[in-house]
């Protein structure tokens, strides 16, 4: 199992991208970069992928621009 996905969200006041590698392991190891106005939501997003996936090394960075 190996992935990249780029997915990028744009409204008029702010723009999201959303940067989230994943290589092949044995466990469910999620690591993610966010930006200190949204480190609030850490859990949330880690929640969000621990329902989808089981295992897998996950990398996962947030980019926001006001």
């Amino acid at each position: 199992m190996t992935a990249f996905v780029q997915h990028e969200s744009q409204s008029e006041q702010s723009r999201l991208v959303w940067e989230i590698r994943s290589v092949n392991h044995r466990y469910l190891e999620i690591s993610m970069r966010l930006p200190e106005e949204l480190r609030s939501a850490e859990m949330m997003f880690r929640e969000t992928i621990k329902a989808s996936l089981s295992r897998g090394r996950i990398d996962a960075v947030l980019r926001y621009q006001s």
